[in-house]
């Protein structure tokens, strides 16, 4: 009997040992944790739990080469600059001119060189007093055919007359729309200077900006616009979005590639006119031309 009693009870040990080590010891840990008994201290390690290495062929290092220039600082001669240009078109910059007062013909081809175009606006108001100063205004604004402006130019005469103040505020509008079409926002103060008539110079992103006296004549003004390359950094800029210097394109065929060439089928344009509907079967057909037969001719006589 007593026998018997130690086998159950070794037998029942097996089992339970067996539930509590089996899954890496799973079921002993919920019972230590159920009673917050730490007799499985483990030392601590880097890996976190849940991990393991994989075994198997590593694969042999390759070597990568990069070049050294992806880690070198920039070149300074290569350097651009952020350069100022015209917002707006030639014709668009026409047009706010001509709505301002200031009359002009529009943006087109010069009498001097077809391919730049140009707004021209002139105005003279002759003196009325006999050796007076005759009062002008004269503009013009250059640029390409596609609409970019190059150049503009404004000259002044305002003798200190009435027509000396109409052609003034001429400029002071052509001025402000100048400014307003441009987006040159910073260059607002030079329409102050330019009510009253004192000298304004700025030199910014590359566009020289004058409105100076001009010291052989009185009350004469200049107002030029140009734009400077004396920075290399501007001139780079400037070279590199000419497109007069870019290297024409391929057409769309030679840049495909070689094997589907003889693939293309040339094709030509469809007509926007409608085909000719054709003649119907059930329309009758052209009536012949009647012919009348020669008159005989007369007997021979006996």
């Amino acid at each position: 009997m007593l026998l018997f009693a130690v086998l159950l009870v070794a037998f029942a040990l097996a089992i339970a040992a067996t539930l509590l080590l089996a899954n890496d010891r799973r079921n002993l840990r919920i019972l230590l944790d159920r009673y917050e008994l730490n007799w499985l201290l483990e030392p601590a390690t880097d890996e976190p739990r849940g991990t393991r290495a994989l075994r198997g062929r590593r694969l042999a290092p390759v070597a990568i080469s990069i070049p050294a220039r992806y880690f070198a600082g920039p070149e300074n001669a290569a350097i651009g600059a952020f350069v100022r240009e015209v917002r707006a078109s030639g014709g668009e910059l026409c047009a706010a001119f001509k709505a301002a007062g200031v009359d002009n013909g529009g943006w087109l081809p010069s009498q001097f060189d077809s391919k730049t175009y140009e707004c021209l606006s002139e105005t003279l108001l002759p003196a009325t007093e006999e050796g007076g100063q005759n009062a002008s205004f004269f503009f013009i604004a250059k640029g390409t055919p596609e609409g970019e402006v190059g150049s503009i130019r404004m000259k002044l005469v305002a003798p200190e007359t009435g027509d000396g103040e109409t052609v003034h505020r001429l400029l002071v509008k052509a001025l402000e729309q100048l400014i307003e079409q441009a987006r040159w926002l910073d260059l607002a103060p030079a329409i102050a200077s330019a009510e009253a008539l004192s000298d304004f110079t700025a030199v910014r992103f590359g566009v020289s900006f004058r409105f100076t006296h001009e010291f052989t004549a009185p009350r004469s003004y200049n107002l030029i616009v140009l734009p400077t390359s004396k920075d290399p950094a501007v001139k780079r800029s400037r070279a590199y979005f000419d497109t007069l210097q870019w290297l024409p394109l391929p057409s769309v065929i030679a840049r495909l590639p070689e094997y589907l060439r003889p693939h293309v089928v040339a094709t030509k344009p469809l007509s926007s006119a409608p085909p000719p509907e054709p003649a119907s079967a059930s329309a009758p057909a052209p009536a012949a031309p009647k012919t009348t037969p020669p008159a005989p001719s007369p007997a021979p006589a006996p």
